[in-house]
């Protein structure tokens, strides 16, 4: 595999880097446990930058090595306490998505498992249709809707806490 140059990291970094900083901040809630995921995910983008480059769309490729980045942050944290509650993000949920009930879905993200972390930030953060997220994570739609309402009670118990 061809790595990136440090300056093609650079440029990827000043092209996406806020939009990756803001994607890791609503996933883990943490200024400092975001920066870290950011830069977790620069190193695995300089060693692995020809699948960027082979990429569809180099920003969802991107956001998709973030998210893992984060998840493997939460994952490490798993048997610790929940994730300190941030502000709200300031640029707000993608308009399809409700801000309480996105958050209380990146409260558990932790809780849940590898398939319904990324279904999860799909629909919350990116706010995508339930087939746009059968077609990215490669199975039926009826399976996504599943799993949606899985996650969706299990963030109401949040919000009722």
């Amino acid at each position: 595999m061809a790595a990136l140059s440090n300056a093609e990291v650079a440029a990827i970094y000043r092209d996406y880097g806020h939009l990756l900083l803001r994607r890791s901040r609503v996933i883990l809630r943490d200024d400092a446990l975001a920066e870290d995921a950011l830069q977790e995910a620069l190193i695995k983008v300089m060693r692995y930058g020809e699948n960027l480059q082979a990429a569809h769309s180099p920003l969802r490729w991107l956001y998709r090595v973030v998210d893992r980045c984060c998840f493997d942050l939460l994952a490490r944290r798993k048997g610790g306490p929940d994730l300190p509650r941030t502000p709200p993000d300031p640029a707000g949920p993608h308009p399809a998505v409700q801000l309480e009930e996105r958050d209380a879905v990146m409260r558990l993200l932790h809780r849940l498992t590898a398939e319904e972390r990324t279904i999860a930030v799909l629909a919350w953060v990116d706010g995508l249709s339930q087939q746009q997220i059968a077609d990215e994570v490669r199975c039926s739609r009826v399976t996504v809707n599943k799993k949606l309402q899985k996650i969706r009670g299990r963030a109401a118990k949040v919000l009722n806490r």
